[in-house]
């Protein structure tokens, strides 16, 4: 019996020594678990800087634009001209956007219209000098001349480039004008669509253009006009591109 007591107490305390390893499992699975954890961890955290550097490199450009337009500008604001009078019109402004207006004997009213987008060239050829030639605005322009009933006969102008035929332009008098009619159209109040008829203007009789061009120039749309025309809307896009540096320089920092 003393024996058997002996047996049964040895076999207690050998479970009793068992237990503890039974409990270290889960810790051993804890550590398991955690190490899982810090390698996930691990990844992201690698994400996170190509994250960061992608958007620094964004940032980095636009604080370059930025600090290059503040120089820009400073350097076109030195190089910009004040706004020629036109003297006997009321201008009327919407960005690029112009409309002259004015009014004539009879009730008739001129209207100019036009947009100075894309309309900027060199004033001479380039000469192969360092010096950049003068830089000047000569867009197409629309006149209108309009009856008191608001029948309007209207021309589409453009300034015409005397390097395209100088030779002729030396030869033929009356060929030196600043611009030419290149369609004429008449239609009734705003009802100017594609279904107004139009007739190009070098199609048509030369004496006929000349007298419209006549008619133009008694309502004061002659050369005179449109030398000062092409230095106002010079003037007017220089500050429009000034205006538009302004405002993506303002863009860079949002």
């Amino acid at each position: 019996m003393a024996s058997s007591s002996t047996l049964l107490r040895g076999s207690s305390r050998l479970l009793r020594s068992l237990t503890p390893c039974v409990n270290t499992r889960p810790l051993v699975m804890s550590q398991t678990k955690s190490l899982a954890t810090l390698t996930r961890l691990n990844q992201l955290t690698c994400l996170v800087p190509r994250l960061a550097l992608h958007r620094s490199m964004a940032t980095q450009g636009d604080q370059e634009v930025g600090k290059f337009l503040v120089e820009e500008i400073a350097t076109e604001k030195k190089n910009a001209r004040a706004l020629p009078k036109l003297d006997g019109w009321s201008v009327a402004l919407d960005g690029a956007e112009v409309t002259l207006t004015k009014d004539v004997a009879g009730g008739e009213k001129v209207m100019v219209t036009l947009n100075v987008n894309h309309t900027v060239d060199s004033a001479e050829p380039d000469d192969g000098s360092e010096e950049a030639p003068e830089m000047l605005s000569r867009p197409n322009f629309e006149v209108d001349l309009i009856k008191k009933g608001g029948k309007t006969l209207s021309f589409s102008c453009s300034y015409v480039n005397p390097e395209e035929n100088p030779e002729a332009g030396a030869q033929e008098e009356g060929l030196d004008d600043l611009f030419a009619i290149d369609e004429v159209t008449m239609f009734e109040g705003e009802n100017h669509s594609d279904s107004c008829y139009a007739v190009a203007g070098d199609i048509l009789d030369g004496y006929l253009y000349d007298l419209l061009m006549t008619m133009l120039e008694e309502r004061g749309v002659d050369n005179v006009f449109a030398e000062r025309l092409s230095e106002w809307c010079s003037a007017h896009e220089h500050s429009q591109y000034i205006n538009l540096l302004e405002e993506v320089e303002k863009w860079t920092k949002l």
